[in-house]
């Protein structure tokens, strides 16, 4: 998320590096950069099982169905590793592919598209092989791999085949109906990100959690649980609103924490150009309103008294951010304090609450809700970004129209379809991305592929009045190696240097 058009680091934000915000610690990225070696380490031990899975799961008694979704599942850790670093070890220590049983300190990157090759293969026999229906909550199916097969095409610069693999989940001329392989749009984008709903037809694949202490490895309150395995989506994007003050000279905020509001990590904070250009259009089109927080309500038994002297008891407007900026006399018409655009900071923004979970146990705990990683809503988008680099433009507008249409305010339709260019192109198509799957932690892949990273994030703005300047290096497309991983490494020095991306110092 960090580093791009859509958000920049708030207030508490950690690993600031990766914003490239030299003004606010982003002095660099470099091969000890936290997060990174997180990203790194962690999914060689999953393809390492799914090995295991593939080479003796046939002795062992499982069914295709089941095997196909250890295919399917390291096809999607070496896509978003390569993706990410660029090639990556096919061998883990016994073989390209094979189940590491000959431990070895030795490793050797393969290419991009040695990796790419692979991947495409894996996912190629999930979709032959995954069933139509998932065996469990959470687990592939068959929509789920065509879904991420034409997600790979189109990265890997394959166009005509991504477009192919993508229209056989797709129906424009009846999107809500459920097709063959069992999946179909909702006609509501917000209930599409509904707490409790994560079970729908649009969603094609999930990280499980759950909120039973008992089996998800925590306690009450974060950090208790096996590390890394939290989900803290419901509370990166959320501002300090337990110090938001009616009156800047008032001793403390008025606001309690609580699970409807989720925990104010202060992580992640949207971009002016997010709030305000990208969804420019908060009448007819819902995604806004759907996927932001910006009004708060008193939640506490006391009551204040608000900017007119008025008192402001529970579950009356405490806070408001406006989309637009309005007059000292609009504001002294309100009991309750308004910011508008112009007054936005890196603690003060609205809320992305798509993820709220306030279903929770405890005020702190991580979320339990299934999250989201893929849905249809995506492989339309994936379609006509394959339709647009394949040159078929009208296409690709008549794939972003049915997202538009779904997303209209009651009675805007029409006006949704007016307002979408006659011919769209990479950067529109990158916009409406954002309206449908904004903080959905896709955005840095998404530029990087696009080749706009740098045209659309290296300047952005917190208020729309001061501009901040990122220092986006040419090697930062890809990440690099962690330092622990060459340290441990038996290869020659040499060798060592060579594993490292281009332009990173290996100690």
């Amino acid at each position: 998320m960090l580093g791009t058009d859509e958000y920049t680091s708030a207030a508490s934000g950690g690993t600031k590096e990766l914003d490239m915000t030299p003004g606010n610690g982003g002095t660099g990225i470099n091969s000890a950069t936290g997060n990174i070696n997180v990203f790194w380490n962690y999914p060689f031990s999953y393809i390492n099982t799914c090995n295991g899975i593939i080479e003796f799961g046939p002795e062992a008694g499982l069914s295709e169905e089941m095997m196909a979704e250890a295919y399917f599942l390291r096809a999607y850790y070496y896509f978003q590793i390569v993706q990410m670093f660029g090639g990556a070890p096919l061998d883990l220590g016994a073989g390209e592919l094979k189940f590491n049983t000959n431990p070895s300190t030795l490793s050797k990157r393969n290419t991009e598209d040695e990796v790419y090759e692979a991947i495409i293969d894996d996912m190629i026999y999930a979709v032959e092989h995954l069933p139509i229906a998932p065996r469990l909550p959470g687990c592939a199916f068959r929509a789920s791999a065509i879904h991420y097969l034409a997600k790979i095409y189109l990265t890997n610069d394959e166009p005509g085949l991504a477009l192919a693999e993508s229209e056989k989940l797709l129906n424009i001329s009846d999107p809500y109906t459920k097709n063959e392989y069992g999946v179909a749009l909702l006609p509501v984008y917000s209930d599409v990100i509904r707490p409790t709903n994560e079970r729908n037809n649009e969603v094609l694949f999930t990280c499980e959690h759950t909120e039973t202490y008992s089996y998800n490895e925590t306690a009450a309150g974060f950090g208790s649980g096996a590390v890394n395995k939290d989900d803290r989506s419901c509370s990166y994007f959320v501002p300090n609103y337990q110090t938001f003050k009616l009156r800047d000279a008032d001793a403390a905020g008025i606001l309690a924490r609580t699970k409807e509001y989720s925990r104010p990590w202060i992580r992640f904070a949207p971009t002016y150009g997010l709030l305000n250009n990208i969804f420019a259009d908060k009448t007819n089109d819902s995604r806004f309103n759907a996927s932001f927080q910006t009004v708060w309500l008193n939640n506490k038994a006391d009551a204040a008294n608000g900017l007119l002297n008025l008192p402001i008891v529970t579950g009356d407007t405490a806070f408001v951010m406006l989309p637009y900026e309005v007059s000292d006399t609009y504001r002294a018409t309100k009991n309750y304090r308004i910011w508008t655009p112009s007054q936005i900071d890196r603690s003060i923004f609205p809320a992305l609450r798509k993820f709220f979970d306030p279903n929770r146990q405890d005020i702190n705990d991580a979320s339990g809700r299934p999250f989201l990683l893929a849905k249809l809503s995506e492989t339309y988008l994936i379609a006509a970004e394959a339709a647009l680099n394949s040159g078929d433009h009208a296409k690709a507008r008549d794939y972003i129209l049915v997202l538009r249409k779904r997303a209209a305010t009651a009675g805007n339709e029409q006006a949704m379809i007016d307002a979408t260019p006659a011919t769209i192109d990479i950067d529109y198509i990158l916009d409406e991305r954002s309206r449908e799957l904004c903080g959905e932690q896709m955005r840095w892949f998404d530029l990087k592929r696009t080749g706009k990273w740098r045209d659309r994030a290296t300047i952005y703005s917190l208020n729309g009045i001061d501009m901040i300047t990122r220092d986006i290096l040419p090697h930062y497309d890809l990440r690099p190696i962690p330092q622990t991983q060459i340290d441990l490494m038996g290869n020659t020095e040499q060798e060592k240097k060579d594993y490292q991306n281009p332009d990173y110092i290996t100690n």
